[in-house]
């Protein structure tokens, strides 16, 4: 959901590829927002894109989560249904994964938003930890769950190098500065063997192919848009191993979402 619908031109700042710093050839309009594409590699990214006080602005407003599917509300909406859908689904996903007792091991979850994913996984077993650039969320998340949760980013929260046993980002990578440098974070984060788990909009779904500029790819939050192929790039990049994408909208990891991926890597 938009906090403001009309952006003043001193919001905006022109950027390049995170991968080659090349500028991108025009692919269609979205609003106020060029969608763009690398001339080199091919990823698909915004530009202008909204700089990072007018992002900022936008992530503390106390608005932000709460007509999103990372929301909270006490009242019954399909929103929230989804999101206990997922989250009882990927927990799943990961306890068959790790194929071991997770009572105690340690997970991190990036973008942690109201920490409805934190708390069930507080409840399995794991020791959890949450990382929350929004206030209002981690305020509420802090005060209503008692969890865990640290305001800021990776590049800004001091937490310990190679200690998590899983790492996950729902939704997060699309959104960051630099996905490159945010995902060789994530590596330093991680034990070896640990797993990498996240969700993500992706480039070659049907919608976007056939909507083109009108598909809804939130241009202001989204900087960066991946293909399956950039994706696997990526981590190659940051010398990570991606295993596993699942794309299956009736898959319950990622049930009714045609435009949405679940992947599954590994440090």
């Amino acid at each position: 959901m938009l906090t403001k619908h009309k952006w003043a031109e001193t919001d905006f700042e022109e950027v390049t590829c995170f991968r080659c710093g090349l500028n991108g050839n025009f692919l269609y309009r979205h609003g106020q927002f060029n969608i763009v594409e690398c001339s080199k590699c091919n990823q698909v990214f915004v530009s202008p894109r909204l700089n990072e006080n007018a992002r900022a602005e936008m992530y503390q407003s106390a608005e932000y989560f709460n007509r999103q599917i990372y929301g909270f509300s006490n009242k019954f909406n399909i929103a929230m249904l989804y999101q206990k859908i997922w989250t009882y689904g990927r927990l799943n996903l990961i306890t068959k994964l790790m194929k071991e007792n997770i009572r105690g091991k340690q997970l991190l979850d990036i973008g942690s938003a109201y920490g409805l994913f934190l708390s069930h996984a507080q409840q399995r077993g794991f020791i959890i930890t949450g990382i929350e650039i929004s206030n209002a969320a981690v305020n509420w998340a802090r005060k209503n769950l008692n969890l865990n949760v640290r305001c800021g980013t990776i590049e800004t929260v001091s937490i310990p190098k190679n200690f998590y046993d899983v790492v996950c980002f729902w939704d997060v990578i699309e959104h960051v500065e630099n996905p490159l440098t945010f995902l060789r974070t994530v590596q330093d984060l991680t034990k070896d063997k640990g797993l990498i788990i996240f969700s993500c909009p992706y480039f070659d779904s049907i919608a976007p192919r056939l909507l083109k500029s009108r598909w809804n790819s939130r241009p202001e939050q989204h900087l960066w848009q991946f293909t399956t192929e950039k994706l696997k790039q990526l981590f190659e990049d940051a010398n990570l191993k991606l295993l596993t994408i699942i794309k299956n909208p009736c898959n319950i990891v990622n049930l009714t979402r045609i435009d949405s991926i679940v992947a599954i890597g590994q440090k």
